[in-house]
Parts: C-alpha cells; structure tokens; sequence
C-alpha cells in the first residue's frame, strides 16, 4: 500500500496510516473483512489528514497545527479546498464508470460509520454478512484513491 511523505506531522501521520493498513491486511488474512474494512477506513482518514499536513507545509511554508478533533467530513472538506477530489475520477468497474473521489471516499464513510451501533441498527446492517466481495471491492477503492493522493503530493 502507499506511503505519503512531509513534515514532522506528517510522517507521524504516515506512521498511523502504516499501522491501519497493516492491520487491515491482517484481518482479511483473518477472514474478518468488515474489521478490515474499518481499518482501510481508519487508514483512509488518516491519509488524507497526512495529505493535508504535507500540502500545508510544502503550500504555506509553516507546520500544520492538528486541531482537537478532526472528523472525515472536515478532511474531505478541506481536501476539495485543495482541489484534490474535484482533480480526479476513479473507475468503477461495477458500476457505471467514472465516479468522484469523493463519492467513493464517501462510500467508504457510510461503511466505516457501521462501525456505530446505533448506526449499524437503523440502517440493519449486519456486520457478519459484509464478505470478501463487498471488502475487496473497498480495498480497490481505497488503493485508487492512495494512487490519486500520491498523484497531487
């Protein structure tokens, strides 16, 4: 999987990223594809934390600071001010064509957001029936937009 590089952030961030991958392709070894899922999630958010980190300080000349809480909404917000996810387009076999990033990445989101219980009971999703399909399918979704992201860095 990838690797950003950048400030002293954000190589700390990288570091995170690496251990989210990491554990994601234990638990598809494991067979336990939607843990893996939340972890390409984790990861995910943490990449484009990473991005912005990098952008910042190669863009601005001055370090980052990483607010309190950071949420995936105010990530791919702050990535569209870059004009990130407007720049590219990801292929979805499975579906019809080309899509944003930003929708896929939102994909992503509502997966990982099952994470919630009370997320998982409104929308009843049943966590044990999210297989390898419906995994390998967020694991190519995640690579397509790490490639992007190591595109525009």
């Amino acid at each position: 999987m990838a690797l950003l590089t950048g400030t002293k952030h954000g190589d700390t961030a990288n570091e995170l990223m690496q251990f989210y991958q990491d554990e994601a392709k234990k638990l598809e070894a494991a067979g336990s594809y939607f843990m893996a899922a939340v972890a390409l999630g984790a990861a995910l958010e943490t990449a484009l934390l990473t991005f912005m980190l990098v952008e910042w300080d190669e863009d601005n000349g001055g370090e980052l600071e990483i607010p309190d809480k950071v949420c995936l909404d105010e990530l791919i917000s702050a990535a569209k001010s870059f004009d990130l996810l407007n720049a590219v387009k990801f292929e979805d076999s499975r579906s019809q064509g080309a899509r944003s990033v930003e929708s896929v990445i939102r994909e992503i989101q509502r997966m990982r957001n099952n994470l919630h219980a009370g997320k998982a009971l409104r929308t009843g999703f049943n966590p044990a029936s999210f297989g390898v399909t419906q995994y390998q399918r967020l694991r190519d979704i995640y690579g397509a937009v790490m490639d992007n992201l190591l595109y525009h860095i």
